[in-house]
């Protein structure tokens, strides 16, 4: 990830570059092509700045059918090897290197020539031997293939492949599997050299069967996006963004909650699924307040940048709280100002996307049950409410006993924070 962002930099830096040079291309076929480079090349960019690899190495190959400009190549590459187009992000990384144009710019030359020998180790070689009939035509995920590459190593980006073999009699078979980065794999197919009987010949189904494998049986890349059998090498597989950054300090606003408006909140997951939140804020319609939940997240799709989550959990104000006799009640003292912890029960839904390795945006929404709501409508709308001869009272030893006064059991609330993930 750091390598990545290094190049993205570096790549970047030249942009304006980039765009001049597309101006100056003394074979542009007409100044609307030029146009055109230029607003692929700056939707290339900015799909890089945002990780849409695969959006930018479509936008950059267009430029390059326009231009085929050092800049343009180097770019290109970058996104190829960010988007798991290893064998063609080597290419293109060697052809900006012989680029003529290319020689001037030291910085890249230098960090073309370490991709090539970092990525050249992640390259899958696989190798189609073929017996039992000439072969003729020889398919590699989709694509036709030379039949001169039968028996040769073939280097392939590591993932699942599809191998399709048809001898001249008309056998055709199949295989599928698995390459993990780095590995070189043989794949063995007999070809029946006699043509089958349409009457008797077994019917041969589509998928091939596990007896039809090669390499490995995996659905996706692991974390990190990487084709790599993480047991075998003894090497745990590395943990995801949620999980190398556990606490997370974040900013928020919101309207509704026991923080309030503005709010100061830590979290703290041990487990991506798992963790615990504690917060203070305000102002809000009961004062300054406290919450502690307890979340559970689910990281969805990949690459998981997005989570969501449910959260439950106490909140508590401090509450000021005028309350005021009826008149009649015979109270000594008519008003005074009582201070009430208010306590609260919330229950929500969260919404959290990544920004990038460190920053988070989360959107919470939920429903606030008031525990203790006797008294708090005074607090919450100023208003004065009616005593009763009942011991217990907050006038102590007046004839008013306590508030009759009653607020809203049951309310929503929204928030919207911005949080740093801190982790080693």
């Amino acid at each position: 990830m750091v390598r990545a962002r290094a190049l993205l930099l570096l790549s970047l830096s030249a942009v304006a570059r980039a765009a001049t040079a597309l101006a100056q291309v003394p074979e542009a076929p007409a100044p609307d092509a030029v146009e055109l480079a230029r607003q692929l090349f700056r939707e290339g960019v900015e799909a890089a700045e945002a990780g849409r690899w695969g959006d930018a190495r479509l936008r950059f190959t267009r430029v390059l059918s326009i231009r085929a400009a050092p800049l343009v190549r180097f770019n290109l590459a970058l996104a190829c090897r960010n988007d798991g187009h290893l064998v063609e992000a080597v290419e293109h990384y060697r052809q900006f290197a012989l680029d003529p144009g290319s020689a001037s710019d030291r910085p890249r030359m230098a960090a073309a020539a370490q991709e090539i020998a970092a990525l050249s180790q992640r390259i899958a070689r696989l190798q189609v031997v073929v017996s039992g009939d000439a072969p003729q035509d020889f398919m590699l995920d989709g694509r036709p293939q030379s039949i001169a590459l039968l028996g040769q190593e073939i280097p392939v980006d590591p993932g699942n492949h599809v191998v399709v073999v048809q001898g001249r009699a008309g056998d055709r078979q199949s295989r599928e599997g698995t390459l993990f980065e780095g590995t070189r794999t043989q794949v063995a197919i007999a070809l029946t050299p006699t043509a089958p009987d349409p009457v008797t010949a077994p019917v041969r189904t589509t998928a091939p069967s596990r007896e039809q494998s090669f390499g490995h049986w995996v659905a996706r890349p692991g974390p990190g996006g990487r084709w790599v059998d993480w047991a075998a090498q003894g090497t745990p597989a590395p943990s995801s963004v949620w999980e190398r950054r556990p606490f997370t300090l974040a900013l928020g606003l919101g309207g509704g909650s026991p923080v309030g408006v503005l709010s100061l909140s830590m979290r703290y997951f041990p487990q991506r699924w798992f963790g615990l939140e504690l917060a203070g804020g305000g102002p809000s319609g009961y004062g300054a307040g406290f919450l502690l939940h307890a979340h559970v997240r689910v990281p969805l799709a990949a690459p998981s940048i997005y989570a969501i989550g449910a959260f439950v959990g106490p909140g508590l104000n401090l509450t000021a709280v005028e309350l005021g006799c009826a008149s009649g009640c015979g109270a000594t003292e008519e008003t005074r100002i009582e201070r009430v912890t208010t306590l609260s029960l919330d229950l929500g839904t969260s919404h959290e996307w990544r920004l990038g390795d460190h920053f988070t945006l989360r959107f919470t929404a939920g429903l606030r049950w008031i525990v203790n709501r006797a008294d708090l409508r005074a607090a919450a709308g100023g208003q004065a409410v009616t005593c009763s001869s009942s011991s217990g009272s907050p006038f102590g030893e007046s004839p008013c006993g306590h508030v009759t006064g009653d607020a809203s059991g049951l309310g929503g609330f929204l928030g919207l924070d911005i949080g740093y993930g801190i982790g080693p």
